[in-house]
């Protein structure tokens, strides 16, 4: 009787390495007179399953990974409410890019993810910025206001 083995190969570290790539050379990185020249060039952050890790060594085959920073403009970048002098939607045109890169491999989306610590966190907790005439709870507004870009890559 004979038997054999089976390794699937996945291209998930990789993938991710390629993401945060590109998600850094399109990041702005401010001028002369920013206080924090890079911040947000250097704020993406690896989630796995919701966890903030510092590389993709305790990845799993059926964990999900996400992308996003922690900053309170990043949605700002995203949308373009910022004039910068390098093109917005970092994360929504870095999907796209990682998907024509490893889309047999990876499944890519843009979205939207609670990001719960640092600036972000403070920002949603103390700003009262709304749209006029909307009324939402305060626990609602906050969870709006911490939804923050993000690639989601789980593996094929």
């Amino acid at each position: 009787m004979s038997s054999r083995i089976v390794y699937r190969y996945t291209y998930m570290t990789r993938a991710v390495e390629f993401a945060l790539e590109t998600l850094r050379a399109a990041s702005p990185v401010g001028s002369g007179g920013d206080k924090h020249p890079g911040l947000y060039r250097d704020s993406h952050t690896v989630f796995i399953d919701g966890h903030v890790v510092k590389d993709m060594s305790s990845w799993r085959p059926g964990q999900q990974v996400n992308i996003s920073n922690p900053v309170p403009y990043s949605r700002k970048i995203e949308a373009g409410r910022i004039k910068l002098s390098v093109p917005n939607h970092v994360y929504e045109t870095a999907a796209q890019l990682v998907a024509g890169q490893f889309g047999n491999s990876v499944l890519v989306k843009f979205v939207f993810m609670p990001v719960r610590f640092g600036d972000v966190a403070a920002f949603a907790s103390f700003s009262t910025a709304l749209k006029s005439g909307r009324r939402i709870s305060d626990k609602a507004r906050q969870d709006w206001l911490a939804r923050q870009p993000a690639l989601q890559i789980t593996a094929r």
